[in-house]
């Protein structure tokens, strides 16, 4: 006869689990039985990991996307950004002072 080493249960020398909490008995580890919960940890681990992969290859993708619109916008407006020569954020073609440092944009 043995105990869970996780409550205290006696269990048989035999048993894989034990009956009243359900952890794997040393039985069970030397016998490489998996416990269920473990292959549902796993496979929610790896399907996360998977969606990682996903959503890290659509931003991507988005960010393209945005960018390409966002100079498609610029192209039919007519309108180039002006580079602040003191931060070099890009400002509108417009803009007489860069909206990050407040510098006069040169030229204007």
């Amino acid at each position: 006869m043995d105990y869970c080493s996780k409550c205290g249960n006696k269990v048989s020398d035999d048993d894989y689990f034990c009956s009243k909490c359900g952890a794997r008995t040393r039985e069970g580890v030397a016998a490489g039985v998996s416990a269920p919960w473990e292959e549902v940890r796993d496979s929610l681990s790896k399907m996360g990991q998977e969606m990682e992969k996903a959503f890290s290859v659509a931003a991507g993708e988005i960010h393209e996307a945005f960018k390409t619109a966002g100079e498609s916008v610029r192209r039919s407006t007519g309108k180039e950004s002006v580079v602040c020569s003191n931060c070099g954020e890009k400002n509108a073609s417009d803009a007489s002072y860069c909206y990050k440092c407040g510098e006069k944009i040169s030229g204007k």
